[in-house]
């Protein structure tokens, strides 16, 4: 398009002169389209992403040229979400800085532009945008047409040179786990029912690369079930199509032998109902490997050099996966007929007593499947009235379905096993099998609340959540008062007789006061409000060690001593920083420990949010007041409201602040770090003054966000890398965490595996608040522990006076408290405990270039390593301590070694660089 003469004002002539991305003419575009439909000022942020996206999109759609999205984001704009492209738009947003203002829900022109932005400016600032935006989308290189036969050449021809270079960000990585997944996504073959996944390893090459095709109504991973998968053979001679088992899971429960067995079954059963058209069935395929070789059901071979075209590939590929309709049909049919062919609800409370039973059994042999034979053989301890039961098959059978139907047992052929579920359920046993524990109450209360939403929730499930919801509607009622809505809401009011619909109703009650639903008294049940508190006969020690494994399992392991700190640091107070160089896992120690609880992502209890530069006051967390007064809440705001609900408050929530001090924290921190200070004792839980009042919103808002304060199942933990693009903290900040440091780095840390996977470990509130808010509360059982630590801070604090850095009862409490934790958990030596409080809350005080620092860390030096210094003589020269061989000797013998290489790290910056920090890395 060739350019017209044009009369822009100068602000805007020349925005797009200089162009690295298309993104700045889009993003102008956008908005002008979004402008001359709604004739706003403020335009709403989302509406203008969705306009970006849109275009992008449609432009792949015609076949046009544009650029490609950012591919550590996303390999396509069809995968690209609304969320993504908000944060793409800062890129644009911040180039064109000059004539935009924006946030994070709407954007604007200047105030400067608008008024040179009449019918005709608008018109050639349009004009000028589409010009350019063509003529940059010229210049695009046209991109070759994705070929399957050529990356499978590729693969075939140059994997094994690949295995011989480095790992991490190998362009064949993106190859097989983005283009060719995407382009077999986009085969009209290929439906929505489908998820394409591809892999060369993970940290490390597999000899075996693969790309599977999974419907994701029967699998949610390649571990178990069965799928499509194309599998590259060992020597890269070949490349297999195969319709195949996922043979992790098997392996797991069944031991190499018995999976073995199964796939045999389940590939013979396959076999002969589907066609298979084309398809080898032998059993050896070489070059796979054993496990890969023995769960192939069919499978079409390719050899090096003979690919085929991608007309024949994409031929085959269609005939495997027709085949595979089959199969889900099939088995899509079967589990229908199932739910059909299940009882409405006709299991009496008694089926979870006596599935203890099977429970328990199946617990002591996870390793493997249990045949219903094996159950009934063991019927002794199996079934509570042991060999008196006469009908012993039918009695598990019938046992065992409603414990199916609960999530928490997995039968298949006659074969039972837990699942992770129920492998969770079987450790909340108590130490008398025909009895509920508060666990297991606790557990199934999850499962319940955790299904609410669950469309695909089992029938039992479903009655039960109807029952809850009636009794909750209730109130206060009695059984005839149940009954009438429950036999009605069921379907079932005029089939089943007056006696038996009583029963059913019986039954159902039953279950809601064993699982504390509704208490009974006499006659009347009445609805009970409060959340159950799981009694978990764990330790403290014993819990923590349970949350170290369960990160370890994950393939993640942290230096000695950090989780039972980091469990100390936040039962201290609920604020706790993350400090040192990136990539040190301090997002995932975060993720994993709330993981390791129960709390995800996906519950809502686990939410990160990344903090952004330009927040300058607490309204980007809590939210802020509209122009129109429509009160827009924060993120922050919205996880306090969530984790302040009745049903919510036994649970932690965890929030983790990643990279707060990329703006400055005092500033959008300063209402949190105030109201912090508020807690106090309300009954039986810890309260705060709130962080919004009432008056401050309209009347819609006030019942969801008025009044919202700090809830005490909140939990909130910043990471920070400290740099040139940083903030540093102020003492209010410091004073108020723990401030947990992540810069010693053993490199030799290699992944510990585990056989099964282990489950998370349910706690209540409790194991994490706070037991003592002020030193009265802990004062009188534990006075000489107090006066212990108090008289070593007291000799600390009067070499930090000579800095004024000396610390308040606030610093003398909360190291108080973090001692008495560990002294009755029994974590670490009193020792261990105060280095890392001396450590984490003295040392980064300390600050300065002059001579009075210097004096100070040496005598801060003296009291870590528990022996004298000549303190005088080192005013000049105190580069002996430093050294790496003194460093090492002395941290040794150091009474406080972690302080003791803090110090004499922040010596050698301050005699090399003639500044110090505990900051500087």
């Amino acid at each position: 398009m060739e350019r017209y003469d044009m009369t822009l004002p100068v602000e805007l002539a020349s925005i797009f002169r200089v162009k690295q991305k298309s993104y700045k003419m889009v993003l102008t575009l956008s908005i002008l389209d979004e402008y001359q439909q709604t004739k706003l000022q403020f335009l709403p942020l989302n509406s203008i992403a969705e306009r970006f996206l849109s275009y992008f999109r449609n432009a792949i759609r015609v076949g046009a040229a544009v650029d490609s999205p950012p591919q550590k984001v996303a390999p396509s704009w069809e995968e690209f979400t609304l969320a993504q492209t908000k944060s793409l738009l800062q890129t644009p947003i911040e180039a064109l800085k000059s004539i935009l203002d924006a946030n994070s829900e709407t954007i604007t022109f200047k105030p400067h532009i608008w008024p040179l932005l009449n019918e005709q400016c608008l018109s050639e600032l349009m004009e000028y945008a589409e010009s350019e935006l063509e003529r940059y989308n010229e210049e695009l290189p046209t991109k070759s047409p994705f070929s399957l036969k050529a990356s499978f050449d590729q693969l075939l021809n140059n994997y094994l040179d690949y295995k011989t270079q480095g790992f991490g960000g190998h362009p064949v990585g993106t190859l097989v786990r983005q283009e060719i997944p995407a382009f077999i996504q986009s085969q009209e073959f290929i439906g929505q029912d489908y998820k394409v996944q591809g892999s060369i390893g993970q940290g490390n090459w597999v000899g075996v690369p693969w790309i599977a095709i999974l419907d994701k109504r029967l699998n949610v991973s390649i571990q178990s079930g069965e799928y499509i998968v194309y599998l590259l053979s060992e020597d890269m001679s070949a490349v297999y199509l195969t319709l195949a088992h996922g043979v992790t899971e098997p392996i797991r429960l069944h031991r190499r032998k018995g999976a073995y067995q199964y796939f045999k079954q389940k590939s013979d059963e396959m076999r002969s109902y589907l066609p298979l058209k084309n398809m080898q069935i032998d059993e050896h395929i070489p070059g796979l490997g054993d496990d890969y070789q023995a769960a192939i059901i069919a499978s079409i071979r390719y050899d090096r050099n003979h690919i085929p075209d991608d007309e024949k590939l994409l031929e085959d590929l269609r005939n495997v996966v027709d085949n595979y309709k089959i199969y889900a049909d099939q088995a899509l049919e079967k589990q229908h007929q199932q739910q059909i062919e299940q009882p409405v609800f006709a299991y009496t409370i008694a089926h979870l007593y006596l599935g203890n039973g099977i429970i328990r059994y199946l617990g002591k042999h996870q390793e493997r499947y249990v045949s219903l034979d094996e159950l009934i053989s063991n019927q002794t301890v199996v079934l509570k009235s042991g060999d008196e039961v006469k009908y012993p098959k039918e009695r598990i059978q019938h046992i065992g379905r409603a414990l199916q139907e609960l999530g928490l047992v997995s039968i298949e052929d006659n074969e039972y096993s837990l699942t992770v579920k129920g492998i969770e359920y079987d450790q909340t046993l108590g130490d008398e099998t025909w009895m509920l524990s508060k666990g297991q109450v606790h557990l199934l209360r999850a499962l319940f609340s955790s299904n609410e939403q669950n469309t695909q929730a089992t029938r039992l499930i479903k009655g039960i959540l109807l029952g809850i919801s009636i009794a909750k509607e209730l109130g206060t009622f009695k059984l005839e008062s149940f009954k009438s809505p429950f036999t009605t809401s069921m379907g079932m009011d005029n089939k089943w007789g007056a006696v038996t619909q009583e029963n059913r109703a019986r039954f159902m009650l039953s279950w809601l006061e064993e699982l504390e639903y509704v208490r009974k008294v006499k006659d009347e049940f009445t609805y009970i409000i409060e959340e159950v508190e799981p009694v978990d006969e764990r330790s403290v020690a014993e819990r923590v060690n349970y949350i170290k494994v369960y990160i370890e399992s994950k393939g993640f392991h942290f230096p000695q001593d950090l989780i039972e700190n980091f469990y100390l640091s936040l039962k201290s107070k609920p604020f706790v920083i993350l400090a040192g160089v990136s990539g040190t896992g301090k997002t995932k120690l975060v993720k994993l420990f709330a993981e390791a609880l129960g709390a995800t992502s996906s519950n809502r209890q686990f939410n990160l949010i990344p903090v952004r530069p330009d927040w300058s006051d607490p309204s980007d967390l809590l939210g802020y007041k509209d122009l129109t007064g429509t009160f827009r809440p924060g993120l922050l705001a919205e996880v306090l409201v969530e984790a302040s609900k009745e049903s919510n408050q036994n649970k932690p929530y965890f929030i983790c602040l990643d990279e707060m001090n990329l703006a400055r924290v005092e500033h959008y921190f300063s209402d949190l770090l105030s109201v912090i200070e508020t807690q106090e004792w309300k009954d039986d839980r810890i309260v705060t003054v709130p962080l919004i009042q009432n008056e401050s919103l309209t009347s819609e808002d006030q019942p969801t966000y008025g009044r919202l304060a700090l809830p005490d199942n909140v939990y909130i933990i910043g990471t920070v890398n400290m740099d040139e693009t940083t903030h540093p903290f102020s003492k209010k900040v410091l004073d108020r965490a723990n401030t947990i440091e992540f810069n010693y780095i053993n490199l030799e840390q290699f992944p510990v595996g585990y056989s099964a996977e282990i489950p998370p470990l349910l706690v209540p509130n409790s194991f994490l608040r706070s037991d003592y808010l002020q030193l009265i509360d802990a004062y009188e059982p534990n006075q000489e522990l107090i006066r212990r630590v108090t008289m070593q801070l007291v000799r600390i604090n009067e070499i930090l006076e000579q800095v004024h850095s000396h610390v308040g009862f606030r610093i003398r409490d909360a190291v108080s408290f973090y001692m008495i934790y560990n002294e009755q958990y029994d974590l670490m030596s009193e020792n261990q405990a105060f280095d890392l409080q001396l450590l984490q809350k003295i040392l980064p005080r300390v600050q300065g270039s002059s001579s009075s620092v210097k004096r100070v860390l040496l005598q801060l030096l003296q009291e870590a390593l528990g022996r004298t210094l000549p303190i005088n003589d080192l005013m000049d020269d105190a580069s002996e301590l430093y050294t790496k061989r003194q460093s090492n000797e002395q941290e040794k013998e150091a009474k406080y070694p972690l302080s003791a290489r803090k110090l004499a790290f922040m010596l050698r910056r301050l005699e090399e660089d003639g500044f110090t920090s505990y900051w500087l890395s």
